[in-house]
């Protein structure tokens, strides 16, 4: 009796996410329902039995719908679906307003037998609809229905992965080799399989041969038709230059630590398609898709497969980093080791008090330090292709410090802007950047994004097509900063949790997660005077200042995704793109260091209602203030 009321009691206080993940761990009830196909019953039992002997076989068709209603007391979580078949894609739909049906839950080249997984609990009317590219015979062996829970052993429940340890490539799946492929499954890793052909004919046993074998992600199908011959014959019929691009976007796609090829087409383009997987330049809207990648390994599927396995190194994106770093490489900069700094420094870098300040603009190379900020500059400058641009390394106590906006209203004058120096040299201000530029856009009608200034809310997301591309970045309390799609998040959201101080507008974000993002939106490949802001850390950014439209043979800037680039090679995990061209600034003690381009011209900034930036000091220059 005590153990049951303990149970009870468990279970009573039990947090949400607890109880939906005991749920899950229930066998789910199956719905006992009629399906139709438009108003034909289909038979119940020969759907439930477990027999590819028996199923439901119409005419051939480019879709199919199938619906049932749920009844209140046993909503719809889950649907299994197996068929002789390949679809292009799946959908479980409910009815919306207007006569219209909602997307509940959908799979793209879902493979022969699949779920959809709805997260909300269905009832009334429900509807599923088959795709293919064209007309085909569906013949659908099982339609089950689920309630929440795990649904029966017997019924193979396939996922889609990322990032698989092993990535599979070969001509056709029924080459696969089962018992090797067991022997790897057997080791704990995630493998994937990408095969060029569809395959034909008994489809089913083929699937279940790769899930006796311990395949449990989805394999994906090229559309090239199979045939017989040797490597030459199908690289001659199929055509080098698409069978390149399929296998880099198979390896973009999937990022695996080992890519295996399974048949001598492969192993003659795949290290072509390795290589392609980490430029941004070969088929950017694939890399703007899936990201960029460097494959830590390959071999052949003859080769010893488990030991490469066994061999792996976890999964890192240090390889990626420092191939981004080789674009840039040759750029000369000055030795910050000639830097002056005090010996005195704390561990952690920072002066128990005062100030010091370093300045050296022949060299390229300033720095700042005091207790609570810590700042270094960098120029650099590179002959081939011809750019200059600035690193700043700052670091500030989020419990001191903010990297904040510093308004135009802080100064003694009442336009509304001000030559950037100036509002510095104002506002004391030790390091200052341009922010996002939104009056900008105001005063041309268009939407200003989400614009959050100390915590209040001046605007909220509207879709805009175009560039900027309208993303977020967040500056929170505890020195952090996020990035979000534009119409992922809202301003009034941001300021909703409390800890947001700022929030600015423009974009693309360029790194998230960790992760390099490329960029296939307008304008990307423009070569440009650019701004953009990086975190490594809480209280530890990296800021990128890039000079352009310098006059006739001089340095023009810098597209979107070599800085993406140079930016994640200083190991940000977030990053994100400010405004640029005549609003880019970098402001050190009161002094722009960046040249400024506009036009054809070496001209002055555009004047700015405000910067962002972090700490004061009284050794900030005011020879703007005294000529003002």
């Amino acid at each position: 009796m005590k153990r049951i009321l303990c149970l009870l009691l468990t279970l009573l206080f039990l947090p949400v996410s607890g109880l939906a993940a005991l749920e899950d761990r229930v066998a789910a009830q199956e719905l006992d329902v009629i399906l139709k196909d438009n108003r034909t019953e289909l038979d119940q039992a020969a759907l439930r039995d477990n027999s590819d002997t028996t199923g439901y076989d119409p005419r051939s068709a480019k879709s199919f719908i199938f619906t049932a209603e749920i009844p209140q007391e046993t909503p719809l979580y889950q649907v299994f679906l197996r068929m002789n078949s390949l679809p292009d894609s799946a959908e479980l739909q409910v009815p919306a307003a207007k006569n219209k049906w909602e997307t509940v839950a959908s799979a793209t080249t879902p493979g022969a037998e699949f779920v959809l997984s709805s997260k909300t609990p269905i009832t009334g009317s429900v509807r599923i609809i088959i795709r293919y590219d064209k007309a085909a015979n569906i013949a659908l062996k099982e339609c089950r229905l689920f309630g929440r829970g795990t649904i029966p052993s017997t019924l193979h429940k396939w996922r889609f992965v990322s990032e698989p340890e092993v990535l599979l490539l070969t001509d056709a799946l029924a080459d696969v080799d089962t018992a090797a492929l067991q022997s790897w499954c057997d080791t704990g890793s995630t493998v994937a399989i990408c095969a060029l052909t569809k395959p034909t004919g008994d489809i089913l046993s083929l699937t279940d041969a790769l899930w006796e074998a311990g395949l449990r992600a989805t394999p994906l199908y090229g559309s090239y038709r199979a045939m017989e011959g040797d490597a030459a014959k199908k690289i001659a019929t199929w055509k080098e230059k698409p069978l390149v691009k399929t296998l880099t976007g198979w390896v973009r796609y999937y990022q695996p630590l080992l890519a295996v090829s399974g048949s001598e087409v492969v192993q003659k383009l795949l290290p072509t398609a390795l290589a392609n997987a980490c430029d941004y330049n070969y088929e950017t809207e694939s890399a703007a898709s899936h990201g960029l990648w460097i494959v830590p390994e390959s071999c052949h599927v003859t080769d010893d497969v488990p030991a490469r396995i066994a061999a792996l190194a976890p999964r890192s994106y240090d390889a990626l980093r420092a191939f981004c770093a080789e674009s840039f490489a040759s750029a000369q900069h000055g030795d910050t080791a000639t830097i002056p700094y005090p010996t005195d420094r704390l561990a952690d870098g920072y002066l128990a008090q005062g100030e010091f300040l370093h300045e050296d603009p022949d060299n390229g190379l300033w720095a700042y330090l005091s207790s609570t900020v810590q700042v270094e500059i960098v120029r650099y400058q590179q002959a081939d292709p011809l750019r200059v641009w600035f690193i700043t390394d700052v670091k500030f106590k989020p419990e001191s410090e903010k990297f904040q906006q510093v308004l135009y209203a802080n100064a003694s004058f009442k336009d509304q802007q001000i030559y950037p120096e100036t509002l510095a040299q104002t506002s004391n201000m030790v390091l200052a950047i341009n922010g996002d530029y939104y009056p900008y856009r105001l005063d041309r009608s268009q939407p200003a994004g989400n614009i959050l200034r100390n915590y209040k809310v001046l605007y909220n997301h509207k879709s805009k097509g175009g560039f900027p591309n309208l993303d977020t970045v967040a500056l929170l309390d505890d020195g952090s900063l996020e990035v979000y799609a534009g119409s992922e998040i809202t301003a009034d959201a941001l300021a909703a949790r409390g800890n947001v101080h700022d929030a600015l507008s423009f974009g693309p974000y360029l790194a998230r997660d960790g992760k390099l993002r490329i960029y296939d939106g307008s304008s990307w490949d423009a070569r440009e005077p650019r701004t953009a802001i990086g975190m490594i850390e809480p209280g530890h950014y990296r800021i990128i200042t890039v000079e352009g439209r310098m006059p006739k043979g001089g340095h023009q800037g810098m597209n979107l995704n070599d800085l993406a680039k140079l930016m994640y090679a200083q190991g940000v995990t977030e990053a994100f793109n400010l405004d640029g061209g005549s609003t880019s600034v970098l402001i050190f003690m009161g002094t722009k260091l960046n040249k400024t381009g506009k036009g054809n011209s070496v001209g002055k900034p555009r004047n700015q209602h405000e910067l962002f930036g972090v700490g004061t000091s009284p050794l900030t220059h005011t020879d703007m203030l005294k000529s003002k």
